[in-house]
Parts: C-alpha cells; sequence; structure tokens
C-alpha cells in the first residue's frame, strides 16, 4: 500500500481512483490521461495569456490550484482509508522530491542567466525575490513590494510568476495537517470499524473545504479594491477557495452525491462544463474584468473542480477521451517545469532582443520553453522523484538541508549589480524660493511622506548630517499620507513623532496615496498646517515625483494630478505657517527614467534612483539655506559617497 500512495504523489500526476468513490480499498488505482490533458489545457492557457493571445488564459492557474486541491485530497483521503492517519513526513517528503529539485535548478539558472545577460533591473529582482521563492513566500513579497500582477506580469521580475507555487506550497503545508487533525478526531469521536471512520472524516473535510472556500470568497469580496486587484488575484487567503472546491469534490460524499445526480448524464455534463470554461476563458480581460473579484473566479475554479472529478468518473466520456490525446498529454507531463522556465524566458528573449513581435516571437520563446520544460523534467524532475534512493528516508532529509543551505549560500554569494555612481556634479538643481525673510536657527527637520519619500530620506539623511543638520524620518511603505485610505496610522503616528524629534520644520512631500475629493485633500493639508503650528514648527510641502502610473495608481491620477494646486492654495492662505515648494527643477513635469545620463527614477515607475534622490537632497538643502539664516549646506561630494547609494531600496535602478 505504501507504494500505492508513493505513486499517486504527483502534482496532479494522472492516477486517480477509478472504481466507484464508495470504495476504500487502497490499492485500486488507474491511469488517468484526461487529468494530464488537462495540465496540459492549463500550461497552454498560460503561455497563450502571457504572449498576449488570449486574455483569459491565466485562468490556467485556477485550473492548476483545482487539480491539485482534488488530487491532494484524494491522495490524504485514501492514507486515512487505508491506515486511519496522515504520515506528515513522508507527504512533505514526496512534496520536496516533486517540487524542490526542478525549483532549485531554475532559481540558480535564472539568476545567472540574468547576470550573464546584463540585465540589470531582472538581476536585482531575482536576487530580491529568491529568498522569498525558496522560503515558499513569494506571493506575500510581490504584494509587499506592490508589484502590480496585470501591468505586464511583474514587469521586471523572473520569479513574479512563482505566486502560484507559493500559494500551492502553503496549502501542501497547511492542508494535510487539518486532515490528520480531522482524522485523529474520527478515531475520538467513533469506536466502530476503520471504514466508518474514514467516512466520517471525509464528511468533516468536506464540511472544512465548504467554510474555508466561502471563507475565502468573502474575503475577496471584501478586499477587492477595483483600482488594484493584485491583492485578491494573489493572495493566499483570497485564493484559497481555488484549491478548497477541488478538494471538496475529492471527498467521498460529494462524489457520491454527483454519481447519483449526473449518473448516466456525466459525458453530457461534462460537455456543458467544459463549454462554459472555454466561454470564461474567452471572455475574461483580468482586471478589465471586474466580475472576476465578484465571484467570477469563485464559479471558475468550481466549473474546473467539477471538470475534474467527472472526467475521474467518467474516463470513457468523449471529453475525457478528447483530453487524453498524446498532444495535450506530453505538455501536462512536463507542465510543472514548463510553468517555471516560461516566465523568465518570456521576459529574457524579450521582443527587442529577437527582434520579432506577434506569433513570431510567441512560436521561439514557446520552443525554448518547452525544451527546457523536457530536460528539467527528464533530467531532473523524474531521477529524483522516481529513481534515487538518496532521495528518500534519513538521506532525502540530508539533501533537503544541503540544498536549502546551498540555495541560500549562493544566493549570500552570487555578485550583485554595481551600486549606480552618484554624480556629486550633477546634483545642483538651481530650484528657488520666493523671499519670505531669513528665518531662525534650523537644527532639526521632520521628514514625512511614503515610500519614494523612504527611498529620499537616505540621501537626505547624509547631507543634513554632513551640513549640521538632524533629519527625523517617518516616511512609510505603503502609507505616510494625511489623506486618503491610508491616512489614520499617520496621524497615529505624527504626535509622538513631533514630540520626540520637536522639529523646527516638518517637511511633508506629497504621497501617492493622497487620494480624495478636493475638500478631503485641503481638510488633511490644512490639519498638517495646525499640527505643525501648534508645535512651533514650520511646514513645507512638496509634490511627489510625477510617476508612470501602473494598474493600482492609474484610476487615481486625477485625484493625485489635484494635490498640487490644493497644496499650493493652503500654503498661501497660512498666514506664512507653510509654503509649497515646487519640485519640479528635480523632476521635470513629466515620469522620467533618465537625466544627464544617469537614471534618476526606478524602473517600477514610481519610486527614484541614487542620482535623483541626491539631486532632490541637494535642492531641498539649497531651498532651506534661502530660508534659514546661519544654515549652509554641505558640498555634495561631501556626502554622495557616505554609503546610502548601496541600499536595496534602490534595487530597481
Amino acid at each position: 500500500m505504501n507504494v500505492t500512495i508513493a505513486n499517486l504523489a504527483g502534482d496532479g500526476g494522472a492516477r486517480a481512483l477509478a472504481a466507484p468513490s464508495g470504495n476504500i480499498r487502497g490499492d485500486v488505482r488507474a491511469h488517468l490521461p484526461a487529468l494530464d490533458g488537462l495540465r496540459g489545457v492549463a500550461i497552454l492557457g498560460v503561455l497563450l495569456f502571457h504572449a498576449g493571445h488570449l486574455g483569459g488564459g491565466f485562468l490556467g492557474v485556477d485550473l492548476f490550484f483545482a487539480l491539485s486541491g482534488y488530487l491532494i485530497t484524494d491522495l490524504l483521503l485514501r492514507e486515512v482509508r487505508v491506515s486511519g492517519t496522515v504520515s506528515l513526513t513522508a507527504f512533505w517528503g514526496r512534496r520536496a522530491r516533486r517540487l524542490l529539485p526542478a525549483l532549485a535548478v531554475l532559481l540558480v539558472g535564472v539568476t545567472l542567466l540574468t547576470w550573464a545577460l546584463g540585465d540589470a533591473d531582472l538581476w536585482r529582482s531575482a536576487l530580491s525575490d529568491l529568498p522569498w521563492v525558496q522560503a515558499n513566500l513569494v506571493n506575500w513579497h510581490l504584494l509587499g513590494e506592490s508589484a502590480g500582477y496585470w501591468e505586464g506580469f511583474g514587469v521586471g521580475r523572473v520569479f513574479g510568476h512563482l505566486w502560484s507555487i507559493a500559494v500551492e506550497e502553503q496549502f501542501y503545508l497547511v492542508w494535510p495537517v487539518v486532515v490528520l487533525l480531522v482524522a485523529r478526531g474520527a478515531v475520538r469521536a467513533r469506536g466502530e470499524a476503520q471504514a466508518g471512520r474514514a467516512r466520517l472524516t471525509e464528511s468533516w473535510v468536506a464540511g472544512i473545504a465548504v467554510l474555508v472556500s466561502l471563507a475565502s470568497l468573502g474575503l475577496m469580496l471584501l478586499l477587492v479594491d477595483p483600482a488594484g486587484t493584485t491583492r485578491v488575484y494573489t493572495g493566499t487567503d483570497t485564493r484559497a477557495f481555488s484549491l478548497m472546491l477541488g478538494a471538496l469534490v475529492a471527498t467521498g460524499s460529494v462524489r457520491r452525491a454527483l454519481e447519483r445526480l449526473v449518473g448516466r448524464r456525466a459525458g453530457a455534463v461534462l460537455v456543458l462544463l467544459l463549454a462554459a470554461l472555454v466561454a470564461l476563458w474567452w471572455l475574461a480581460d483580468g482586471e478589465a474584468s471586474p466580475w472576476l473579484f465578484q465571484g467570477g473566479l469563485f464559479a471558475h475554479s468550481l466549473l474546473a473542480a467539477l471538470v475534474v472529478v467527472l472526467c475521474v468518473q467518467a474516463p470513457g466520456s468523449m471529453v475525457a477521451r478528447a483530453l487524453g490525446v498524446r498532444p495535450l498529454r506530453a505538455l501536462g507531463l512536463v507542465s510543472y517545469s514548463l510553468y517555471l522556465w516560461h516566465w523568465p524566458v518570456f521576459l529574457l528573449l524579450s521582443e527587442e532582443r529577437l527582434g520579432l513581435t506577434g506569433w513570431s516571437r510567441t512560436v521561439i520563446v514557446c520552443a525554448v520553453s518547452i525544451a527546457l520544460a523536457a530536460l528539467s523534467t527528464a533530467l531532473v524532475e523524474n531521477p529524483v522523484r522516481f529513481r534515487a534512493g538518496w532521495a528518500r528516508g534519513r538521506s532525502g532529509l540530508v539533501a533537503f538541508v544541503a540544498t536549502m543551505t546551498a540555495l541560500a549560500l549562493f544566493w549570500a554569494v552570487v555578485p550583485r549589480p554595481a551600486v549606480a555612481d552618484v554624480d556629486a556634479g550633477a546634483v545642483t538643481s538651481g530650484g528657488s524660493l520666493p523671499g519670505s525673510g531669513a528665518r531662525g536657527e534650523l537644527s532639526t527637520v521632520l521628514f514625512m511622506g511614503d515610500s519614494v519619500a523612504a527611498g529620499e530620506a537616505l540621501p537626505l539623511d547624509a547631507a543634513m548630517t554632513a551640513s549640521g543638520l538632524t533629519l527625523e524620518s517617518i516616511a512609510s511603505d505603503g502609507g505616510g499620507g494625511v489623506v486618503g485610505p491610508l491616512a489614520e496610522s499617520t496621524w497615529a503616528e505624527l504626535p509622538a513623532a513631533i514630540d520626540s524629534a520637536a522639529p523646527e520644520m516638518i517637511v511633508y512631500q506629497i504621497t501617492t496615496y493622497d487620494w480624495g475629493t478636493e475638500q478631503e485633500q485641503r481638510a488633511g493639508y490644512e490639519r498638517l498646517v495646525h499640527t505643525a503650528a501648534d508645535a512651533g514648527a514650520e511646514l513645507v510641502v512638496v509634490p511627489s515625483p510625477p510617476i508612470r502610473p501602473d494598474e493600482f495608481y492609474a484610476p487615481h491620477m486625477g485625484e493625485l494630478d489635484r494635490t498640487v494646486e490644493v497644496a499650493r492654495e493652503v500654503a498661501a492662505d497660512s498666514a506664512g505657517r507653510a509654503v509649497f515648494l515646487d519640485s519640479t527643477a528635480v523632476w521635470g513635469d513629466t515620469y522620467q527614467r533618465e537625466r544627464d545620463g544617469n537614471p534618476d527614477r526606478s524602473a517600477d515607475g514610481i519610486h527614484t534612483c541614487q542620482q535623483g534622490a541626491a539631486r532632490f537632497a541637494s535642492w531641498l538643502l539649497d531651498e532651506l539655506a534661502r530660508r534659514y539664516s546661519g544654515f549652509v549646506p554641505a558640498d555634495p561630494r561631501v556626502w554622495v559617497d557616505a554609503g546610502w547609494a548601496a541600499d536595496d531600496r534602490f534595487k530597481g535602478c
């Protein structure tokens, strides 16, 4: 029986119980080509989506999720039927043998390829994401870095597609524990025969799958933001239903209910379900289809799960036979490695590098991806998975630890992109401030803003320190504004920050989150004026650098554009308590990637690079020197090489 379970351990491998679901004979199994074909359909959709030929092809990932949820749960429940429990070490060992070898080769190979090809942006993203991929948390890492999914599918991130692998790995880590606990609960609840305990376990597992699926759907409906759906699309909590619906249809109670409901009409029902899936794939257009995030993805996952289980229950149906044709099966058999390799290939063999567009490029990148996938499957995956005795037992654990350690060491020692040189002679902006009379001594400045300001704070701190000033920065990633949806945390933090710093000046850089009506923006800026005045500090407001709007910011650009005029008017009406400084001299009127031959702005279209941040710091100090008597800014040559330019905040430069 142990051999049978091991053979079923493939990531959706096309082995499933072909006998009626009520049959608990763990040794009854059959190879189901249709499931290999479904995996082939899923990966084909993903390839066409990323090549720009099928707007709904990304739904292939949901099909993968449903397949994995079904097959893994089916495997776990079989083990419960036979042994009454689940061996976590055996399960996780099979998962490691199945997934880690090919992934490790990909991580090392792609990182070295991006280094060799000299694409600095891809190289930096690979180094940034690699440890998070290894930890199976890259989906949360990408969300933390505001890496939009739909805007070019995470531009400049060769490992961006591995968010879905992370979601599945998190499922593999948690779900077997849940099934084990349920099985133990069934043993305590019933003292009858093992078959009865197994049925009780399956009923409880079905109930949990329903509850988790509905909770996950509820979170998606609650958290979805039409301005940016990446959070709900790639978050584990909001995508759990795709896996759990697959798990649900793997339970005996559901399968028996489907048998009674569908009966001999399984073939016809499969045709209708497959037609519905095709329609969804044809109609869906990512974030431009809001219905996807209002129940559409849930409905698609349910349809996919039903297709999977009915292919198992009706392997002789027309749909199942069509899915089992050799080309689809061949794609399905290499689908894991093909998914791993295709996106890095798409990025590295760009239109610019190949000099090709459209279907011509698609054919080449797909051919290269399939070739790499075939090599990976034949030389890495299958040998470790099926033939390597050393990959099992204690030696397998040693191999796992050694592989994880080697990956960590590789990440630590692989060369980093050279830190951009900052040209000290090109950082003076020549900005000016309308004269309002010299002010007194200046010693401490409190700097406020979002992640853009947090990057600028690095050279600004070095420049102010060299100039005899103290900078206190409360610039915040994913927030920092005094207007908009994230303002509450800023207002909660600000009083303590002011009391601690006792600044003579507060510099507020308008954030990329200063969304709201004109009245809301005016109220926020006026409140900041009063807060600064009550603390005896002058308020200086500067606009955020112009951005290249992505899917997250595009719906709010009208609001952001209005912030400049509103802030200017508030400063003008403040009776000298606030001043608006126009930083156009630093950034220009529109987003510019380079200036004077140096990268001023990050490739993400939002943040700043070392040169631009240094230019901003020099400009701001010049403005302070015009305003405060006795203050003389340090020469930029003193502080541009103070080490701040190597900070990870500039990895997109």
